[in-house]
């Protein structure tokens, strides 16, 4: 009995051992997911503040937080795709030793990431438009057809940006092996530094500006809103508009070059060293 124990202990001690090689080999995966936790807590605070109707009323002009809910849940659904959708493929291709020969091969990778993300947004939209829908009964009152085009033409400009970013985070899975941490966190500063769950208009103004400048969602929601529930806008309709669109030309531009780097690696290197 007394040896079983210590050859149980001796295989905890082993396999916390492990653990903990495995976390300082990924030292930016290890320092990403402490300070995502830490962050964690304070977006609860923030996500507490979405249910305030009061707060709704004075920041948006509208105390209908179920559909400011559900359009930022369903926003979530297309970013998920746009953000990770190309990582999570390359990931397959890694296990699955597909990866040589996708670079192998006679056409953009380019192409083929956005193709591959386009295609599984196509796929996931069966799931997450019904409750899309749901948000617009909802906002009925206030929903024409018109604004229900120009939130959509809003929402598909946004999650052409996001895509180009998740070009770049697919060469970085390609790069680096454990890279979930840094995505967790990206994510959590998506969802709280963008009105997907707490209006941009309460945020303190360092971080309203990085989601105004760097991040699509921003403005895709708040228009998506704007034209279907009526909502105060953080910005002019025309600076929204000329920003998410600069934003989907300067991403492509550097998805692009992003993959000319990756593309020229995999020549000279390959990418068994993974």
């Amino acid at each position: 009995m007394l040896s079983n124990s210590a050859n149980t202990g001796r295989l905890f001690y082993m396999a916390l051992w492990r653990n903990w090689l495995t976390l300082k080999r990924y030292r930016a995966n290890f320092i990403s997911e402490l300070f995502g936790s830490a962050l964690f807590g304070l977006g609860m605070l923030l996500f507490a503040l979405a249910f305030d109707t009061a707060l709704l009323e004075k920041t948006l002009g509208t105390t209908n937080w179920v559909s400011f809910m559900i359009f930022g849940v369903a926003y979530q659904s297309w970013q998920s795709v746009a953000l990770w959708g190309a990582a999570d493929m390359f990931r397959n291709e890694l296990g699955s030793g597909q990866i040589d020969y996708t670079f192998t091969c006679p056409f953009s990778r380019y192409s083929y990431i956005i193709c591959n993300v386009a295609a599984m947004a196509v796929r996931n939209s069966i799931f997450f438009i019904p409750m899309f829908i749901v948000g617009l009964w909802f906002t009925r009152e206030t929903l024409t057809l018109p604004g229900l085009l120009l939130g959509l033409l809003a929402t598909a400009l946004s999650v052409g940006a996001l895509a180009q970013m998740g070009v770049c985070f697919a060469a970085l899975v390609l790069r680096h092996q454990q890279v979930s941490a840094i995505f967790g966190l990206f994510n959590f500063a998506f969802q709280m530094m963008t009105g997907m769950f707490v209006p941009l208009q309460v945020l303190p103004a360092s971080l309203r500006l990085i989601g105004i400048v760097a991040l699509p969602q921003s403005f895709g929601m708040d228009l998506l809103r704007h034209y279907t529930m009526g909502t105060q806008t953080v910005l002019d309709l025309p600076y929204e508009w000329a920003i998410l669109i600069g934003q989907g030309v300067l991403y492509g531009l550097l998805a692009q070059l992003t993959v000319r780097r990756l593309e020229r690696t995999a020549r000279d290197q390959g990418l068994h060293y993974l």
